[in-house]
């Protein structure tokens, strides 16, 4: 065999072992990065709509000192002890089924919406309990919602899809809260915490079903938003596209299937409501800035709540009232009984 067909075999073995190597870190990172606990966090499972406590000193939504003042924090003038709620299972595609809460509130104003927590958490968690509580005692009906693979929903895979498949479920949720609650698509909205606001976003491209949108942090760009994330568990940044890659070579997951630009776009005349602390460590506020700015740009109805010197969700206990009343001024105009 002749020298240079030698040196294209060694080079052909070369280059796919590399590539090979190269798309096993990736896959590393996607099976690492994206997995969430099929189950109630440990610090969230005495909580409840009647009772619930910010985590302790470590556990917080956010790294470092910051959370410290925030450890146990006294929310007992949110919890909501006047309101009767049910424990309901929403199924959303064949063998997925979503955990729930449907809480009444004592006088009803006959608006609704559907809460959901962010990645790595549940219901219990406090930062999805406390806007929840905010809504409740302003007249609203919340569905509080553990997205799949959390809390005490069906575990599929034990990871999250970036708001991918989270969306779909929750456009079948609208439908069953219009089959099941008799309410009507414009009584009906939509608030998601973190990474349960990256799904909210995408909701608009899938059902016609839910009339306004609120996001606690979210994100514009998401290969840039994703690559911080990566940063951020601790690897280098460039292996998210190799990630992107074996996400869906070998788990058949598009985890940009749907952009948050058609979820923007979708979203037509529907009102659209960012709250974001501009200090965030985890969710860059810059991304909220730039979702906003595309929004205006295009016509959308869309407004930016900013919590100056907030980390990430400290919005809501920096600045509680104002919080409360952002929240739901903008659902109690968006939507219609």
């Amino acid at each position: 065999m002749r020298a240079s067909k030698w040196i294209a075999i060694t080079a052909t073995v070369l280059v796919l072992t590399v590539a090979g190597g190269a798309l096993a870190a990736g896959n590393y990172v996607y099976t690492s990065g994206t997995v969430v606990p099929c189950a109630i966090n440990e610090d969230d499972l005495e909580n409840k709509p009647e009772q619930f406590y910010t985590p302790a000193v470590g556990n917080g939504p956010f790294p470092g000192d910051g959370w410290d003042k925030w450890a146990d924090y006294d929310l007992s003038s949110w919890w909501m002890t006047d309101s009767s709620y049910q424990a309901v299972e929403i199924p959303v595609a064949e063998n997925i089924v979503l955990s729930a809460w449907w809480i009444t509130p004592t006088v009803s104003n006959g608006k609704n919406v559907i809460v959901t927590h962010g990645i790595g958490t549940s219901r219990r968690d406090f930062n999805a309990l406390l806007p929840t509580a905010m809504l409740v005692k302003n007249g609203f009906h919340v569905l509080l919602v553990d997205s799949r693979d959390t809390g005490e929903s069906t575990c599929t895979d034990g990871r999250h899809s970036a708001g991918q498949e989270e969306s779909t479920d929750f456009a079948a949720v609208a439908d069953w809260l219009i089959e099941n609650k008799g309410i009507t698509a414009s009584s009906l909205g939509m608030f998601g915490v973190s990474g349960g606001a990256v799904a909210t976003s995408l909701v608009p491209a899938k059902t016609q079903n839910v009339s306004a949108f609120a996001m606690e942090g979210t994100i514009f760009d998401f290969n840039a938003a994703a690559t911080r994330e990566v940063e951020f568990q601790g690897f280098p940044g460039f292996l998210w596209q190799l990630a992107l890659i074996s996400a869906q070579l070998f788990h058949g997951v598009n985890l940009t299937e749907t952009s948050v630009m058609e979820g923007i776009e979708a979203a037509g005349q529907r009102p659209m409501l960012i709250l974001h602390g501009d200090s965030d460590q985890r969710l860059d506020y810059q991304s909220s800035v730039d979702f906003y700015s595309y929004a205006k740009d295009i016509g959308a109805d869309i407004s930016l709540e900013t919590f100056v010197g907030s980390d990430h969700t400290e919005g809501m206990l920096s600045e509680t009232n104002r919080y409360a009343e952002a929240l739901s001024s903008f659902f109690d105009e968006a939507l219609t009984k």
